[in-house]
């Protein structure tokens, strides 16, 4: 079996439309606005490249010159590979850029189709002499595929907000603990008193993009850092269904934050302010998308990954997992060691995460 390596997705662009059925991240038109936008310029460190093979399948790619902007942490097995002599850059990593969730990795019509395309881009891998091949964040659907290719699985926690058929954001309050419910209820309180309110924009004009993106910018302005985002990224974005949500004080927007529904699932994935506020964060990204879930009678809602702080907000903690081949078998032992002690650590974070939860029956 053939397979073709490409610089770009457009010519695999018939099988993602025939094929891509998940997340709205890992479809052909988000992937194709990071490669168009001057996202993956020679700075951001990802070289875009597209396994084309011969059974109609595509699994996109990146060349990777570092680890910015993948959110599976790497640089303790990089920095192991330096004090031995040994280069772990470049590497490949199947993923979605500077976006960590779940998703399809690889895009065909079915799992044998799938299984083979995975085994030439490993051999590809092997020999153009890559140090490894990462899949960060796949699906539950796709995960025995690299099992059963020997791809050592790395585990980690996020948080994801259930819908159980509430009628309003007061039905999901009533379900809280009364220690709990009064927290939520107090934060809201602060910034109604301060005459903020929300406006939730699907028809998404320019004038909008372009103060949307100033909110963003400044997340990154005051690290000292670039976005990783361009604002005419933003723009090609408006078949995927999104919608911002500003907030408003005295008149004037002063904060924003992105959300994208894909069939009955909720995702808010950018935000950014100009005035620090208390609470201002929870409020735009998790309750505001929370109001916006229960509406649209969405089953879940993924506020993005981290935040131990979510628990107490009623976000719920769930696994995922990532893949990764090392192609040098005394560092492919090493590490896998270090992620099967991980994921005992993770998994017992994942139980004792569960206790608590802030339900009135956890």
């Amino acid at each position: 079996m053939s397979f073709l390596i490409e610089k770009n997705l457009n010519t695999s662009k018939k099988i993602f439309d025939a094929h891509h059925t998940g997340d709205p991240f890992s479809s052909f038109d988000f992937l194709n606005a990071l490669q168009e936008t001057n996202c993956l310029d020679s700075d951001s460190g990802w070289v875009t490249n597209c396994l084309k093979h011969e059974n109609g399948t595509a699994i996109p790619f990146y060349e990777k010159l570092n680890s910015q902007g993948e959110f599976v942490f790497d640089y303790a097995w990089a920095n192991t590979y330096y004090r031995y002599g040994q280069a772990y850059y470049p590497k490949l990593v199947m993923s979605v850029p500077f976006t960590p969730v779940d998703g399809c990795r690889i895009i065909g019509p079915n799992d044998k189709s799938r299984n083979d395309a995975l085994k030439s881009l490993v051999n590809h891998t092997e020999s153009a002499e890559y140090s490894s091949l990462h899949a960060l964040f796949v699906e539950d659907k796709q995960k025995d595929i690299f099992k059963d290719q020997g791809f050592i699985e790395r585990l980690d926690c996020n948080y994801k907000w259930k819908n159980k058929s509430y009628a309003s954001f007061d039905d999901f309050l009533n379900q809280l603990s009364s220690r709990h419910r009064k927290n939520m209820k107090k934060e809201r309180a602060y910034i109604k008193s301060l005459n903020i309110e929300f406006e939730h924009i699907s028809e998404i004009t320019e004038q909008d993009w372009q103060d949307f993106y100033l909110f963003y910018s400044i997340t990154y302005a005051i690290r000292g850092q670039r976005p990783y985002l361009t604002a005419s990224f933003f723009r090609e974005l408006k078949d995927l269904n999104p919608t911002i949500v500003f907030a408003h004080k005295k008149g004037q927007r002063i904060a924003a934050a992105l959300f994208f529904q894909y069939k009955d699932k909720l995702f808010g994935r950018y935000w950014g302010t100009k005035e620090p506020i208390n609470f201002l964060h929870f409020e735009c990204c998790y309750y505001q998308g929370i109001e916006i879930a229960i509406n649209n009678k969405c089953s879940e809602f993924d506020p993005g990954i981290q935040g131990h702080h979510k628990l107490k907000r009623g976000f719920e903690p769930v696994l995922n997992s990532s893949f990764h081949w090392i192609v040098d078998e005394r560092f492919r032992d090493a590490i896998k060691k270090y992620c099967e002690s991980e994921s005992k650590q993770i998994i017992e974070y994942f139980k004792q995460s569960q206790e608590y939860l802030p339900f009135k029956n956890a």
